[in-house]
């Protein structure tokens, strides 16, 4: 049976990884994830570009997230093509090949009084 759930294409106008975390790691490393839904019975394919404010894109990321599975994507471990900054602006646009859900979220840790922010991001119309 073949979930359709989601959409091909989604956006996170808001990124931003701190340039410092206050308690242990990985779990409290402050961080950018992209926690991605994929309920149909293919694999999912992902291509994420990153754009910023005064420089040219940065991409393709590429992705995969297995059929009827969950993936949690930490920015902070996106390295090929090149390592996603700290302490920078930026946005990201996913492409999949299969529809997929995809939700944001942000730890900021650099305070012992964490903040922890997440959203749905944005598919249009796809």
């Amino acid at each position: 049976m073949s979930n359709t759930i989601g959409k091909r294409y989604w956006a996170i106008a808001e990124g931003y990884i701190p340039d410092g975390s206050n308690g242990p790691a990985p779990e409290m490393t402050s961080h950018e994830t992209a926690c991605i839904l994929n309920a149909s019975d293919q694999d999912a394919s992902i291509s994420i570009t990153l754009y910023f404010s005064d420089r040219e894109p940065v991409g393709p990321y590429q992705v995969t997230v297995p059929a009827r599975r969950t993936k949690h994507i930490r920015f902070n471990d996106l390295t090929d093509p090149e390592p996603v900054p700290r302490a920078t602006e930026y946005s990201s646009v996913f492409s999949s090949d299969v529809p997929v859900v995809i939700q944001h979220s942000r730890l900021d840790s650099r305070q012992s009084e964490n903040a922890l922010m997440t959203t749905i991001a944005y598919s249009g119309n796809q």
